[in-house]
């Protein structure tokens, strides 16, 4: 007899649920359709957690107007960049709740809707690249790459054009996403002629392409192969890291460089000046100590620490100069740490040999 109580008890409890889910929706929809989409997303939100036990049928309409009223918000200018990411990730709801039920109604709609407002924002980013309104395009290309995480390309993207903007802490942090994903940007890139201004563009995937020829408005498909961007990340990562004064994290993305492709010249030269820049540092600590026999002693210690640092400057171009011997710029600075340390043989076999070359 308990049992049974409660039984009759938790079917009341979930038909009230449901007769308020179905109202919510219902208010929620006549917002809508008067236009109203700000009124009308507050009930869906406030609605939202009692969405997630009913049926996949109520599910489904949840999700289906949540898109629509965000989609209203987006045409209206209201926060658009974070509502089309919404938009998307109520069509993904959508689709998963159809899929768990097998009962597909909006799933196909939604899927297109999905592609059309990836190209939109996609074309709108490169639109605002090309007008140097980088930050904007930085975010929406962010965007994309949130509402499909398996095109690691925009993510690319975005902290380019965050670096473009001089935003090198969002830059930043993208590129070390990249860096932990194992991004490297080889592969293909595919490219369709505009119909209405003869120029070339370049897609996302393939399937957004050639969306777009069957739908006629583009012509001349075709794909190139793209090289690894790792040493372009890594160059942009250890100038931004320089620029902000973190010099350990700037040797460490040069040292990167350097397991990739050891005769790069520039990142053995980079390594250099940062140990360089860290010796004019103890330099201008030392020229403030005073003649008491503390501070003379101090004076003695920086004076090794500022030695070591010229050394592990000339360990960095000495191997720079065994992988490049030809390199003029390695062999200039390495002969004049040389000289700075006395290091009066090294110096004269380099010397000669530069001669010989």
């Amino acid at each position: 007899m308990k049992k049974h109580y409660f039984s009759i008890i938790f079917l009341l409890f979930f038909s009230i649920v449901s007769f308020a889910q179905k109202n919510q929706i219902k208010a929620a929809a006549i917002e809508y359709n008067s236009g109203k989409f700000q009124q009308a997303i507050d009930i869906l939100n406030g609605a939202e957690y009692l969405i997630f036990n009913a049926e996949a049928v109520d599910q489904s309409e949840f999700y289906n107007l949540k898109a629509k009223v965000l989609t209203g918000l987006v045409e209206n200018n209201i926060e658009p960049t974070k509502n089309v990411a919404l938009t998307v990730t109520a069509y993904q709801e959508l689709i998963a709740a159809e899929k768990a039920s097998e009962k597909f109604k909006y799933s196909v709609a939604a899927l297109e809707s999905i592609k059309k407002i990836q190209k939109d924002l996609f074309n709108s980013a490169l639109s605002d690249a090309k007008a140097k309104r980088f930050s904007e395009g930085a975010s929406k290309m962010h965007t994309i790459y949130l509402t499909n995480k398996r095109d690691t390309i925009n993510l690319y993207y975005a902290a380019s054009y965050f670096r473009d903007a001089k935003d090198y802490n969002q830059a930043l942090k993208l590129y070390e996403e990249l860096d932990i994903l194992k991004y490297s940007g080889k592969g293909l890139d595919y490219y369709a002629v505009n119909k209405q201004n003869n120029e070339d563009e370049l897609f996302s995937s393939a399937a957004s392409r050639d969306l777009t020829i069957k739908s006629g408005t583009h012509i001349k498909p075709r794909m190139e192969k793209s090289p690894s961007k790792k040493i372009e990340i890594y160059t942009t990562m250890a100038y931004m890291y320089l620029e902000k004064g973190d010099l350990e994290k700037a040797e460490k993305f040069n040292n990167k460089i350097l397991e990739i492709d050891p005769k790069n010249p520039d990142s053995y030269l980079n390594l250099a000046y940062l140990k360089l820049d860290e010796k004019k540092e103890i330099m201008d600590q030392m020229s403030n100590l005073g003649t008491s026999p503390s501070d003379m002693k101090i004076y003695e210690q920086m004076i090794i620490k500022k030695d070591n640092l010229i050394k592990k400057a000339i360990s960095y171009l000495e191997k720079g100069n065994v992988e490049i011997p030809k390199n003029q710029d390695i062999s200039k600075l390495l002969l004049n740490l040389y000289r700075a340390l006395d290091m009066t043989a090294e110096y004269n076999s380099l010397k000669a040999r530069i001669v010989n070359l």
